[in-house]
């Protein structure tokens, strides 16, 4: 009985948090000529640590992930899908998916705060978030900021407006 009240309170605590609350305030996106889904600082997990310690000029570093900016109005979503290929000696390819449509539930999505992460026990997994880039009919482009829980994991609203949304052309990049 003792256990299965320890079992319950340490699965109905995991993640719980005050939405916004004394999360800190994630800054504006800068907006950039154009997205990038091979910048290194975007999927430097998935290369060894030298490959990002000197960029390609064709591939610079993006800029930090952040909110939509007042007056930028994306037209569509690019999100990088990156895929490690194991028998292929390139070792890493990446997806970039492009999204249209009505992108009001995205952006609706995409503007919820942070939540709190004080006093909240978390699972100890790893979410890998695929970057997001929204990009407006002149080509420019923002790095966007996923809104996440207390745990720091992504909160569902983005995925679901995105999976919502036509996929209207995949490149793959090696």
């Amino acid at each position: 009985m003792l256990l299965g009240t320890a079992t319950a309170c340490v699965l109905l605590s995991g993640c719980v948090g005050v939405s916004g609350g004394d999360a800190p305030e994630v800054d504006p996106a800068k907006i950039v000529d154009g997205y990038d889904c091979l910048a290194p600082d975007l999927i430097d997990w998935a290369y060894p640590p030298h490959s990002a310690s000197a960029p390609d000029p064709e591939h610079p570093y993006a800029p930090d992930a952040g909110r939509v900016p007042d007056g930028f109005t994306p037209t569509t979503a690019e999100r990088c899908d990156v895929m490690t290929n194991l028998g292929d000696a390139q070792g890493v390819s990446v997806t970039a998916v492009t999204f249209a449509g009505d992108l009001a539930p995205l952006l609706a999505a995409l503007a919820e705060p942070d939540d709190d992460d004080s006093n909240v026990a978390c699972t100890a997994d790893l979410e890998l978030v695929p970057p997001l880039w929204l990009v407006d009919a002149a080509g420019k482009a923002i790095n966007a900021h996923y809104p996440v829980d207390a745990c720091h994991k992504t909160k569902p609203g983005a995925r679901d407006a995105l999976a919502a949304l036509p996929v209207v052309d995949t490149t793959t990049l090696q």
